[in-house]
């Protein structure tokens, strides 16, 4: 904050004069003028020892020495004699050089706030120009307690301070005995009065001039008549000033020699009663205004519609300023306040220095203040300064003063409104216009220096500063500079409530000085405005060229400034005032503003749901600020519990506005996020951060918000945006509380009495005003304090007894459509790799606790993990997965290692003492523990979907047993940790982590090619549960349930040409074993080895046509193209004569040496579709294609006549016969969608209807479909597979692709043929076996909404009989 535009070079460190004799004293150290440091010395009020005061300098003969008289007769009682001796005699010289008659050396301000802090700098200022020394003139405060505990700035501006009685102005500012007392005992040469207060009683000057000591003002008899509102206005009618019509309409005076207006007449003006108010409005006609003789600032003036209002001002009127007369006037309507600042000279001259225009009021408190006065015309405007200089010469006026006139722009009359005989709060604006200091010349003046001898007038009139010719003032005209200047009062008042004074606390005050803009602030730093106070504590000026030039730098100012703190401020109010195209016309008259604030025009503009949302930001951010602390603090004093720790993450939060309720639950999605939830849906997600000055920054919907807010009595007062909006506290309607904090003046009616919701049930007086407080309901009230009682706000006055409890204005719960500002932005999509960090960033935060969904996380980790638009990276795509994955477990670990098996108040207890200090760390730790559930459910959730991965993640049929697979010993190492944690949160993790374990204990790849080649040379028999097979039994290896199908095709081409036969062999079954096979043939010839096979499908009891395939091996793509006219002869040979008019034959190519190349299957298409008729002439039904480079797994790709060779992209992955084994034809009726899973002989798809319409829209079905090798369907096989089948549901659900599925139906094809028992019997047990496994799991089976199940066995006709009945 600045106190001015720039800190001159000038200011030095002083150390300011400390009294020994004073009955109480401290010294504080503090921020010197314009940010110097000083001791300064503290002196109580109380009664002292005497001790020698300043010697006062007398007027001097003519032609007597004044500098030489002054530096003799005034030694300085100083720190430094030296010093002030300099000073005075420099004060002295400069007295006689300008024709002065005496020598102020020390001011007693005896003000506070704006006044005090204005006057000491423009007076230092001045010293420092004129006299080289800013510390030429001491300045002593006055301080009350308040101001102290306030951080004024005028204490710190001072060289000295005198403690006084706080609360009301009559005890200290306002208190003409005590201001005197201090003058005369701290040796004072004048007092200046500023404005309020004690500074338009004559009392003042009237004591002052008794003890020798000089009144920076008009002298007594002059003020009283011309600060008497009543006086000023007979004089006014006495010199012919056009007036208003008034209570005291044609009266006269001429002054008697007290230099007052006689009694008799002053008395007929005034109204004393609410009767004569009365009888007098009606005479002169309504609207009128009530005003205080010695009232002023806004205080003691109000303005009346009708006899109601006035009965109920008079009485205000009254309080505000009590014991002065009053008078009433017709309130002129459209009319501008136009105001002439006069100085006058005990030499009989009066200066107009320009004028001001005031018209912006509210409540006839200026807001804006602008000069020159461009609305009058010139000539017109110079008319009302003579006026104004002749009023003030006739009277003999000293001192500065103002001249106000009320102007009517259309006809430019002008009526004389008052004279106020003091400097006033806006004199910056004439000095910014005329570069006259002002109260630097009215210390001039009461040096005794001539007006025409001060050489800022003398500039202002072009003549030589220090030149002493005289200047007719009446007659000579000055030439205003190229400008114009805007004003704008910072107070301590809300807006929003009629602009209702506000008291408390300033932690800071942000404004910026430029060369066209600067402001006067009356407190500092941690310093705040008190309820004794006046509620102006700055002023802002602006200048331009132009008015328009002005008005925009005002409005720049004021949007760039910030003041943090208890208290509201009207500056966003302001701003919008400047916008208005009024203003801008310069179109307004005095009764503009009031009338936007009676319509409210002009009010802040913002979407109620924003406040609201913001208001829950706030809220929330600093509530989790306090929890986290407080658990800390509990912690570090020893205690461990963390009950209710989840409250950080996870709470509900009410907040009313406008009448209404709305109910939200806020969740922490990381350390700088906060999630609305309304309804159970998320509304916003917002990041949240807090700037180093407590301001929070919220992002959401596209939009950064600034929030900041304090929580008071009545409610929660936030500032968004630079705009302040109050979220009041839901209260007791029954309850009366004040909003303001000040003293209670008296209630409005008996206790007991009824008071009417609307209309005021009490009068309060705060920051000097008298304001009444309205009730909310009607009803009977019962009194809870007494008048005169200090009150703050909150606080409760009184409770009623409710009129009519049903009328009662009632809060609702919110029950529509939350507005969120939509995010317009257009950011790029992230990259692949982008979106796996965000995704694995996810899930470290659902791990460390915060509040995210869980099965979203996980799909979407394993989405982005599985992308195929991931860069290639070190080790490969799986090992990049594993080493993710392995993290995730990590820092599960980290956490849960340190708690499982142990009491959590224990473990607490022991990081705390380890940890010390580091209490974020432990917080951190035990919020990540609170939410052991969902991290659990999340760490489960992998491992569940971990056999999955191999095949997501490598795009391959590759299972999490196969070594293509292999996951790192660090990665071992952590799920064996998982699995050995202990306790009843982990009991299902662990077991889930052995199971995984245990999946992995295979044996390495080439030991499992090395056993198959022994099996398939006939070197060893097959091993069986129930026992061991035959040496070289392929047929048994063929059936085998544990056959590693997918290495057969490594050994297609096997050195040994009898291992390469019994795998073409076996393959060729094993593929068809679902069909009667038969015959097999190898045929190796013309450079081509095929593998010649009849088959036909299984049809009991009709008759299959009989198919014919070749299996024919190549090497890659380039040298199978170059051979496929052989491969079609091959395959045209051994279908020979055999009718094709379907397509039922087919055609297997497998490719031994194809490296991986994601554009095989196009490549492949396209060289089929060179021989696509030939194929049809043979009655090819599917080509398929095996790729693979030993020892690596081969991919299948499936190219069918149907589609005119193209790939079936369902068939991708997938063997030959398995589409047919499902059955997936009977799917035709849906779009597939195939989903990751286990077993390669399972398939789940989500199917969506293709023709039926749901009560959702198109229907979604869970698809399984299982191929079983087991042959112990009635011995507990059936129960296994159902079993798996449902748990392959299950984790097959976590895909969202699966949301919105209404059903999940079942389908298994057992492919080994049952021959135990009889026919009928058979089918008997099988069906039993299955309804027993649906009645006993019938739970599951409704979780996962199976409504169909479908099982398909082939059963011997009878024990040991070829024939199978499917």
């Amino acid at each position: 904050m600045q106190a001015l535009s720039a800190a001159p070079s000038w200011a030095q460190p002083r150390r300011a004069h400390v009294s020994a004799n004073t009955a109480r004293r401290s010294t504080l150290h503090r921020s010197g003028f314009l940010g110097e440091r000083s001791s300064v010395g503290h002196h109580a009020a109380a009664p002292a020892v005497a001790r020698r005061p300043l010697p006062r300098v007398a007027a001097l003969p003519d032609g007597r020495d004044v500098s030489l008289k002054a530096a003799v007769s005034a030694p300085a009682e100083s720190s430094s004699s030296a010093e002030a001796s300099s000073a005075t005699e420099a004060i002295a010289k400069y007295v006689a050089a300008h024709g002065g008659k005496r020598v102020i050396r020390k001011v007693l301000i005896a003000n506070n706030g704006m006044a005090a802090t204005k006057s000491i700098i423009s007076m230092r200022r001045w010293a420092y120009n004129e006299l080289g020394d800013e510390n030429a003139i001491e300045f002593l405060a006055m301080a009350t307690p308040e101001d102290l505990n306030a951080n004024a700035e005028f204490i710190r501006f001072a060289d000295d301070f005198v403690e006084v009685p706080g609360g009301s102005n009559k005890n200290n500012y306002a208190n003409v005995n005590l201001i005197v007392d201090i003058a005369e005992r701290e040796g004072v040469d004048a007092v200046w009065p500023g404005w309020g207060h004690a500074s338009e009683n004559p009392k003042l000057p009237t004591a002052l001039k008794e003890k020798g000591i000089q009144f920076i003002g008009p002298t007594a008899p002059v003020m009283s008549v011309l600060g008497d509102k009543i006086a000023a206005n007979i004089l006014a009618q006495t010199a012919k000033v056009p007036s208003i019509p008034w209570s005291g309409d044609g009266l006269e005076a001429v002054l008697n020699e007290e230099g007052t207006i006689p009694d008799e007449i002053f008395n007929k003006a005034m109204v004393t009663t609410v009767e004569e108010s009365l009888a007098a409005a009606n005479r002169i006609g309504y609207p009128v205004m009530l005003k205080a003789s010695e009232g002023g600032g806004g205080k003691g003036i109000r303005m009346s519609n009708n006899d109601e209002e006035l009965k109920v001002n008079f009485e205000m009127v009254k309080a505000e300023v009590p014991g002065s007369p009053m008078f009433m006037m017709q309130l002129c309507t459209q009319a501008r306040h136009l105001e002439v600042q006069i100085v006058g000279d005990e030499f009989g001259n009066a200066v107009a220095l320009s004028g001001r225009d005031c018209s912006t009021q509210r409540r006839f408190q200026k807001i804006f203040e602008e000069g020159p006065p461009t609305i009058a015309e010139p000539a017109i405007f110079r008319e009302m300064e003579k006026a104004a200089q002749r009023l003030t010469q006739n009277i003999g006026y000293i001192g500065a003063g103002t001249v106000e006139y009320l102007y009517n722009a259309e006809t430019g009359n002008f009526f004389f409104l008052e004279l106020n005989p003091r400097l006033q709060v806006e004199h910056p604006v004439t000095e910014g216009i005329t570069n006259v200091n002002l109260p630097a010349t009215q210390l001039q003046v009461a040096m005794g220096i001539p007006l025409s001898r001060i050489p800022d007038i003398r500039r202002f009139y072009g003549r030589d500063p220090d030149g002493d010719s005289d200047i007719d003032f009446m007659e000579e005209d000055y030439e205003l500079p190229e400008r114009h200047l805007i004003a704008a009062r910072i107070t301590a008042e809300n807006p929003d409530e009629g602009f209702k004074p506000t008291s408390g606390g300033i932690e800071r005050v942000s404004f910026q000085s430029t060369p066209d803009v600067w402001g006067y602030f009356s407190v500092g730093a941690n310093g705040g405005v008190h309820e004794f106070a006046d509620s102006q504590f700055g002023h802002i000026f602006a200048t331009g060229k132009t008015r328009e030039q002005a008005r925009k730098s005002l409005v720049i100012a004021l949007k760039g400034m910030v003041v943090r703190g208890e208290i509201r401020t009207a500056v966003e109010y302001l701003v919008q005032l400047l916008e208005t195209e009024d203003f801008k016309n310069n179109s307004i008259d005095t009764s503009w503003l009031d009338g936007i604030i009676k319509e409210k025009s002009i009010a802040m503009k913002e979407d109620p749901h924003t406040i609201v949302a913001s208001a829950v930001m706030y809220r929330a951010f600093r509530m989790v600020q306090a929890e986290e602390a407080a658990f800390k603090e509990f912690w570090q004093k020893g205690q461990t519990a963390t009950q209710g720790i989840e409250r950080v993450i996870e709470f509900p939060m009410e907040i009313t506005y406008q009448d209404v309720k709305y109910s939200f639950t806020v969740q922490r999605r990381s350390p700088d996020s906060l999630v609305l939830r309304l309804k159970g849906e998320d509304l916003i997600d917002a990041r949240i951060r807090e700037r180093s000055d407590g301001v929070l920054l919220g992002i959401w919907g596209g939009r950064t918000h600034e929030i900041d807010g304090l929580e008071e009595p009545l409610g929660l007062r936030m500032v968004l945006d630079g705009q302040t909006w109050l979220l009041p506290n839901q209260f007791d309607p029954s309850e009366l509380r004040t909003d303001v904090t000040g003293k209670l003046i008296r209630y409005l009616q008996d206790d007991g009495g009824e008071v009417v919701a609307g209309k005021p049930f009490a009068e309060v007086e705060a920051m000097k005003m008298v304001m009444p407080l309205i009730a909310t309901e009607t009803g009977s009230i019962s009194h809870a304090k007494a008048g005169g009682a200090v009150i703050e706000a909150g606080d409760l006055l009184g409770t009623l007894t409710l009129k009519d409890p049903t009328k009662v204005k009632k809060i609702l719960p919110f029950g529509g459509e939350f507005r969120v500002a939509a995010d317009e932005g257009s950011e790029a999509p992230p990259s692949a790799a982008e979106a796996l960090e965000e995704a694995i960033a996810q899930t470290n935060l659902l791990l460390d606790g915060y509040k995210l969904p869980v099965d979203e996380t996980v799909n979407n980790l394993i989405e982005k993990l599985c992308d195929p638009e991931l860069p290639d990276s070190e080790g490969g795509r799986w090992v990049r997965a594993c080493s993710i994955l392995n993290g995730v477990v990590d820092r599960y670990l980290a956490v849960e290692k340190q708690f499982a098996g142990k009491k959590a108040d224990s473990v607490v207890g022991d990081l705390a003492r380890k940890n010390g200090s580091k209490l974020d760390d432990l917080l951190k730790i035990v919020l990540a523990h609170a939410n052991i559930k969902q991290s659990t459910r999340m760490v489960l959730s992998l491992l569940k979907q971990a056999p999955t991965l191999p095949q997501r993640v490598m795009g391959g049929p590759v299972g999490w047993a196969d070594d293509h697979a292999p996951i790192s010993d660090d990665f071992r190492a952590s799920i064996k940790s998982l699995s050995n944690l202990r306790g009843a949160d982990y009991g299902e993790l662990a077991l889930a982590a052995s199971n995984i374990l245990l999946e992995k204990r295979l044996p390495s790849i080439d030991k499992r090619l090395a056993e198959l080649k022994t099996l398939l040379k006939g070197d060893a028999g097959l091993k069986r549960s129930w026992g061991t097979a035959e040496a070289g039994d392929l047929k048994c290896l063929s059936e085998s349930p544990t056959l590693a199908v997918d290495l057969l095709p490594s050994l297609f081409v096997d050195a040994d040409e009898s291992v390469a036969d019994a795998a073409l062999e076996v393959y060729t079954k094993r593929v068809y074993r679902a069909h009667n096979v038969i015959s097999t043939e190898i045929v190796r010839a013309d450079d081509l080895t095929s593998m010649n096979f009849k088959f036909q499908f299984n049809t009991y009891p009709e008759e299959s046509p009989l198919r014919s395939g070749v299996l024919a091996l190549s090497t890659t793509l380039d040298a199978a193209k170059a051979s496929m006219p052989a491969i079609l002869d091959r395959l045209a040979a051994h279908v020979g004569d055999a009718p094709a008019d379907t397509p039922v034959h087919v055609l297997h190519i497998a490719l031994s040496a194809q490296g991986e190349d994601s554009a095989l299957a196009e490549r492949c298409a396209a060289a089929l579709s060179e021989h696509r008729g030939r194929m049809a002439e043979l009655g090819v039904k599917f080509v398929n294609v095996i790729a693979y480079q030993p020892p690596n797994l081969p991919s299948y790709y499936t190219f069918t006549a149907a589609s005119g060779y193209q790939e079936d992209p369902l068939y991708r992955g997938e063997r030959p016969t398995v589409a047919h084994l499902l059955e997936l034809a009977r799917l035709e009726n849906y779009n597939l969608t195939r989903l990751p899973t286990v077993n390669r002989d399972l398939h789940v798809y989500v199917g969506e209807s293709k023709q039926g319409f749901g009560k959702r829209g198109l229907q979604k079905h869970m698809l399984l479909r299982r191929i079983s090798h087991s042959r112990d369907a009635a011995e507990g096989g059936i129960e296994r597979v159902l079993a798996k089948a449902v748990e392959a549901l299950d984790l097959a659900s976590l895909d969202p692709r699966t949301k919105g599925a209404s059903s999940g139906r079942i389908y298994i094809n057992f492919l080994p043929v049952q021959t135990d028992g009889p026919f009928d019997q058979a089918v008997s047990s099988l069906k039993a076996k299955v309804l027993e496994f649906i009645s006993r799991n019938s739970t599951e089976l409704l979780a996962r909404q199976v409504d169909e199940m479908e099982i398909r066995f082939r059963i011997a006709e009878a024990p040991d009989s070829p024939v199978q009945v499917p």
